[in-house]
C-alpha cells in the first residue's frame, strides 16, 4: 500500500475543489442563469444564425458545469491536462474573436492562468502520490504473508 502524505492530499483536494467550483461557476452564472451579453456577443462574432446564439451559450454553460463536476469525482492527470488545453484553446478563441476582452477589468487571462496553475499543482500532487514509497509497516506485513 502506498503512503498518502496528508499535506499533498489536502493540496490536491483543495485544487480539485477550486477547479470544480470555478468551472461550474463559469458555466452556471454567466451562461445558464443570466446569459451574459458578453457571452452572447462572443458567439455573435461567428457566422451563426441569431436564433441559435442563446442555445449555444446554454450548451457551452452545460458543458462547463459537467466538466467542473468531473473534478469532484475524478483525480487523474489527463483531466487536468484536458483543462489546461481547453483553457489555452478558449484563450486563443477569445484572442481572435474578441481581443478587447483581454484588457477588461475581469478578463479571461486571469481566470485561465489561475485555473491552469491549479491544474498544474494538482498534476504535481498526483505525480507525488504515484511516486510515494510503501510504508515500512506495509512492507513488514507483505513479508509476513510470504
Amino acid at each position: 500500500m502506498k503512503q498518502r502524505h496528508p499535506t499533498i492530499y489536502r493540496i490536491l483536494k483543495f485544487c480539485q475543489s477550486m477547479i470544480a467550483l470555478l468551472w461550474i461557476y463559469q458555466g452556471l452564472i454567466p451562461k445558464l442563469i443570466f446569459q451574459s451579453p458578453t457571452e452572447q456577443a462572443i458567439w455573435q462574432q461567428l457566422p451563426i444564425a441569431h436564433f441559435y446564439i442563446g442555445w449555444l451559450v446554454m450548451l457551452s454553460g452545460i458543458s462547463e458545469v459537467i466538466f467542473g463536476v468531473l473534478f469532484l469525482f475524478i483525480k487523474h492527470p489527463c483531466l487536468h491536462w484536458l483543462s489546461i488545453v481547453s483553457l489555452t484553446g478558449l484563450f486563443i478563441f477569445i484572442l481572435f474573436i474578441d481581443p478587447n476582452q483581454l484588457y477588461q477589468a475581469f478578463n479571461p487571462v486571469v481566470m485561465n492562468i489561475a485555473l491552469a496553475s491549479l491544474s498544474l499543482i494538482a498534476i504535481w500532487c498526483l505525480n507525488a502520490e504515484a511516486d510515494a514509497k510503501p510504508l515500512k509497516s506495509d512492507l513488514r506485513e507483505c513479508n509476513r504473508k510470504d
